[in-house]
């Protein structure tokens, strides 16, 4: 059974790493990058029916006649035409798309709903007809060098502005294409440059493979995430960090780990970044990237990974455990200055900082505070912040960063360890 919808508010989320790999499976089998022409192009903008009522004529890709009778209402129909049309002294023909049309289809009433009312757009190509992403505006507008608010203008005149800028001059331009699994219902979701190269999502499966190959050791699946956009998984090495936690000598067990990202429709990169989970807690750092262009090497991006993120796990470590002999004097002070230093403050809010500063800084009060206690709090914060996405991902990554702080930054004395 399909876990796919091609409503943009498509969302899945889950632990397991099998089921994680059947979806990308699936989103890979169901799109494609397709060179199209800007002049063989044709816009449909959505037109409201009580605004302009004619006949209405088979659609090309959906078989039956919408006929607009008194059982079919306007909340049911999606009318679209040709743009010429709308110029021209004769009456506009529209093309009519029921509700039914796409349930029988496979579609969804997001879908539909989203078409009729978002996007308000599709695109006719070599006799395929095309749902779009209400995002693709900005890549589309971007083809013909159209910037500003009038990119989201949903309206007939920059619809009609666009096509007649896009049937000046031929461009070879890249369309992502999603398709309904056992559906003829396809959607644009961007339209790239002629040098935009799609990674099919399947990379996750080939890079984590080969991740595991290197350390020798099964990763964990953490958590995932899966929208129309941004696909993100976080897996970890639990043997892996028990081994170097004996290697350091530290009474703290942190696991080791990796959070790859990548985005098929130009949202995001294709990433790979160092995380440390500690109790229920993760924080991330930073890490690699990779463009959608005539340069990527899956080959060249896991070979940097294992140089840049994982060679590099036992340096995380071994900062964290020189911090066991730096005292700090005033736990609290010592807070105030690193939320506004490694930028928490700015992720969290200032109203909540000034709450969330006492009440850490209450856990460290004791004769013998190290900056290692210090840092461990601090890394164990995002667990404890119940935040949006965006800024619990900004969290995630500043408090990384206080394992990299000179020492300075906590205070000047030393103490003996005790034994």
């Amino acid at each position: 059974m399909s876990c796919i919808d091609l409503s943009d508010d498509f969302l899945l989320e889950g632990p397991d790493l099998k089921n994680f790999f059947c979806i990308v499976d699936e989103l890979a089998t169901n799109t494609t990058a397709k060179t199209m022409l800007t002049t063989q192009m044709e816009l449909l903008p959505v037109v409201d029916a009580n605004v302009i009522k004619n006949s209405f004529i088979p659609n090309l890709s959906f078989s039956g006649v919408v006929k607009p009778d008194s059982e079919i209402t306007n909340q049911e129909i999606i009318c679209l035409g040709q743009i010429r049309s709308y110029f021209s002294e004769a009456p506009p023909t529209l093309q009519g798309i029921s509700l039914n049309q796409v349930l029988e289809k496979g579609g969804s009433k997001a879908l539909f709903e989203e078409a009729k009312e978002k996007s308000r757009l599709f695109i006719r190509y070599e006799d395929q007809f095309y749902f779009t992403s209400p995002k693709l505006p900005e890549t589309l507008c971007a083809r013909v060098q159209m910037f500003g608010g009038c990119v989201y203008d949903n309206s007939l005149e920059r619809a009609a502005f666009i096509m007649s800028r896009l049937r000046q001059e031929t461009q070879r331009v890249t369309a992502l294409i999603r398709t309904l699994p056992g559906s003829s219902i396809r959607k644009i979701m961007i339209l790239g440059s002629e040098n935009y190269v799609y990674v099919p999502q399947t990379f996750f499966k080939k890079t984590i493979h080969a991740l595991q190959s290197a350390i020798g050791e099964e990763v964990v699946c953490q958590r995932w995430r899966i929208d129309p956009f941004i696909s993100t998984i976080y897996f970890s090495f639990p043997k892996l960090g028990k081994k170097l936690q004996q290697q350091y000598s530290l009474p703290d067990f942190l696991i080791p780990g990796i959070c790859l990202t990548t985005s098929d429709t130009y949202d995001a990169s294709i990433s790979a970044r160092p995380t440390w989970q500690i109790g229920k807690a993760i924080v991330e750092g930073h890490g690699i990237l990779m463009a959608h262009d005539n340069k990527v090497s899956l080959q060249r991006f896991n070979r940097e990974i294992k140089k840049e993120i994982i060679d590099r796990f036992p340096e995380f470590l071994q900062r964290l455990g020189t911090f066991r002999d730096v005292y700090v004097s005033d736990p609290e002070k010592t807070l105030s200055h690193l939320f506004v230093r490694l930028k928490v403050m700015k992720a969290v809010g200032k109203k909540r900082t000034l709450t969330l500063i006492p009440e850490r800084a209450e856990d460290l009060r004791n004769d013998r505070c190290c900056a290692y206690d210090l840092i461990l709090n601090l890394l164990q914060l995002p667990a404890d912040c119940s935040l949006s996405e965006s800024s619990a991902k900004k969290l995630r990554r500043a408090v990384y960063d206080a394992v990299f702080l000179d020492e300075k930054q906590y205070g000047k004395k030393t103490v003996d360890r005790a034994e």
